[in-house]
C-alpha cells in the first residue's frame, strides 16, 4: 500500500513567540501499486503550490528515485 501525502505550510499565531510557520501533512489517497501512486503524486505537484509525496507501508518517503527514512 502506498499513500500520497500533501505537505501544506500553515502559519500559527503563538501568544509569546508570535507567528510561527509549520507544516500540516494530509493523506490524499491510497494506492495498491507504486506506479499509480507516483503518477497521482506527480500530477498533483503540477496543479498546486503545496508539495505532494509518496509514502510506503514502512513510512519511508520516495524522493528522487530512492526510498528515504
Amino acid at each position: 500500500m502506498y499513500r500520497v501525502m500533501k505537505s501544506e505550510r500553515v502559519t500559527l499565531d503563538h501568544a509569546i513567540s508570535g507567528q510561527l510557520s509549520s507544516y500540516r501533512q494530509i493523506e490524499i489517497g491510497n494506492y495498491l501499486q507504486f506506479p499509480a501512486a507516483l503518477g497521482a503524486c506527480r500530477a498533483s505537484n503540477t496543479k498546486e503550490r503545496a508539495r505532494f509525496y509518496v509514502l510506503n507501508a514502512s513510512g519511508q518517503e520516495y524522493y528522487d528515485g530512492s526510498w528515504i527514512d
